[in-house]
């Protein structure tokens, strides 16, 4: 009896949600580091290590199917790793910025006008007057949509880089003894 192959799609899906925890966890941490900066730390490590988090899924899936995935169907597979990973790491920002920390855009803001005013260039001024006047103006995004943008960076850049990995992954052969048997 042989075992059917799963899709890129499904594939995706269930590694995403693995993602997903993943980068809530990191994103969560970023965001707690502004108030405890030795976080900070761990949250780059993370950063750092999302190539290697990406390589295991789709090297697992390669040696899966014995070598045999075109470098397209590692390349969606890793794409659908960013989109379902980024929408549930969203759930997460979403409660933190709106329940948590409601006020984090704007303290960050704020903060943001203080070094530009303490930077001593011109330019620098004039950003902070720009970015007061965005606050006396109520224009201060919004928690969903600085979510979105996160998603939409998240799933861009995740592209590009599942490209570049599926490629790695693909140059290195699969041995034999590492072929899982079905």
């Amino acid at each position: 009896m042989t075992e059917e192959i799963k899709s890129p799609y499904r594939r995706g899906a269930d590694d995403g949600f693995f993602f997903g925890i993943y980068l809530s966890i990191f994103f969560l941490l970023s965001f707690i580091s502004v108030k405890m900066p030795i976080l900070s730390l761990i949250s780059f490590a993370m950063a750092i290590a999302v190539p290697v988090v990406i390589y295991y899924f789709l090297r697992k899936a390669y040696i899966n199917d014995k070598g045999l995935s075109p470098l397209s169907l590692l390349w969606m597979h890793g794409i659908m790793i960013f989109i379902c990973g980024s929408l549930i790491g969203a759930v997460a920002e979403i409660i933190y910025l709106k329940w948590i920390d409601p006020d984090f855009i704007i303290n960050q803001m704020k903060t943001a006008i203080t070094l530009y005013k303490d930077s001593g260039w011109e330019s620098g001024k004039q950003m902070a007057e720009v970015m007061q006047r965005i606050i006396d103006n109520g224009l201060v995004p919004s928690a969903i949509s600085i979510v979105v943008e996160i998603i939409w960076l998240s799933i861009s850049t995740g592209s590009i880089l599942s490209l570049i990995i599926g490629l790695i992954v693909r140059a290195r052969a699969v041995r034999p003894d590492r072929m899982q048997k079905k």
